[in-house]
């Protein structure tokens, strides 16, 4: 037998094929990965030019409509790349004709159509003043009673501000307290002795303070006043409410109109069945010990007078011990608390006293309350965006 030391023919040639088809395999990858990185980037930008072009449609709306409140909407306006269309129509608002429902569409052409983005808001005629825990809309300057010169918002001795998130439950100390305590006026503020503010304080004259005072955000003092919307009740209130000593009376979901309110002590006034508005015009008489309202605090607004010239005005007087738990909005109302009053919630007056020991917690939840007025458009319940299936 002969040995021999050649090795088997063609074994390169399987080899460089297999090399080959790995090198094709990986091109084709590399290829498609690549195609598919184009698409995306090519997808996300069309998006975001149709997603400005929708914003660009409302903000056009939002002029629109301040300009004339009969503006309908408008399509396939151009610009830039793209266009948008926006589509206008009457909503239930704080009056039966100011809200509008707006879709704003923006749409870029793309290879085999359209990519599209709708923006869908409400706009009314709105402001959202509850942003404070205590605010006097008054300038120093319009106040005839001496008792409030240089105290259009006044806090006796003993007194706090700082806030809570009624969604989370109610107030505690412990685990549902913050530092947005703010408070404000347009005119003075003058805080007792041993008064703790958890939040910032800004007033449109002076801040006046007393030993023991203690203040953990900013303070402002000569700030530009703040103006609030006047409110006049589309019905014209023709009774009064009157509630004896010791007694409940429990409010369902709606809207209630009073000329004047009249509390006796240790009673109550609860509600149910969903939120309730409270709008009463002329004077307010509370006794001692006194709860309106329950957590959370945003089931419950009460919009007293706030129509008028600035030095008319009306009162709203609550003795010792009063607690409310809601919104209050009275440009024209001057209010008055006893001692160890407690507000959750907010609280807007022409000149606010508040007592001894007077606490307020200022409800989170509040900041986009809102009340009625003939102002500018706003967006009132948010943005929100959806990409079109299919585009």
């Amino acid at each position: 037998m002969r040995r021999t030391n050649r090795q088997p023919r063609g074994a390169a040639l399987i080899i460089a094929m297999l090399v080959m088809a790995v090198l094709l395999l990986a091109g084709t990858t590399f290829l498609t990965i690549s195609s598919t990185e184009n698409a995306i980037a090519l997808n996300e930008r069309v998006s975001a030019q149709a997603f400005l072009l929708a914003e660009a449609g409302l903000h056009k709306t939002i002029a629109k409509l301040n300009a004339s409140s009969t503006y309908s909407g408008e399509t396939n306006t151009s610009l830039g790349s793209g266009s948008f269309t926006v589509t206008v129509a009457t909503a239930a608002g704080c009056t039966a004709t100011s809200a509008r429902d707006i879709v704003a569409t923006g749409s870029v052409p793309v290879a085999g159509g359209q990519a599209q983005v709708q923006l869908r808001t409400i706009l009314d005629q709105i402001s959202y003043p509850f942003r404070w825990g205590a605010f006097s809309t008054v300038p120093n300057l319009v106040v005839t009673d001496d008792d409030r010169k240089e105290k259009e918002l006044w806090i006796k001795d003993n007194g706090e501000s700082d806030s809570f998130d009624s969604a989370l439950g109610a107030y505690s100390t412990t685990t549902n307290k913050g530092s947005v305590g703010n408070i404000g006026a347009n005119g003075d503020i003058t805080l007792e002795q041993n008064t703790a503010i958890s939040g910032s304080v800004s007033a449109g004259d002076a801040i006046h303070t007393q030993s023991g005072v203690t203040i953990s955000g900013s303070q402002t003092t000569s700030a530009a006043a703040k103006s609030f919307p006047s409110i006049t009740p589309s019905t014209t209130p023709t009774s009064s409410l009157t509630i004896g000593n010791n007694t409940t009376v429990n409010l369902t979901a709606g809207t209630y109109y009073y000329t004047s309110i009249d509390i006796g002590n240790n009673s109550n006034i609860t509600t149910s069945g969903g939120p309730v508005t409270i709008y009463v015009t002329g004077d307010v008489e509370i006794g001692n010990s006194v709860t309106i309202g329950a957590n959370p605090g945003t089931n419950l607004q009460i919009i007293a007078k706030s129509s008028g010239a600035d030095t008319s005005s009306v009162e709203f007087e609550a003795g010792n011990t009063f607690t409310f738990y809601g919104s209050f909005y009275g440009k024209n109302t001057d209010v008055d608390l006893g001692n160890d009053a407690k507000i959750y919630g907010s609280m807007l007056a022409r000149t606010i006293k508040m007592g001894n020991n007077a606490k307020i917690h200022y409800d989170l939840a509040l900041e986009n309350q809102s009340v009625c007025t003939y102002g500018k458009y706003l967006v009132k319940l948010g943005t929100w965006r959806e990409v079109i299936p299919g585009s």
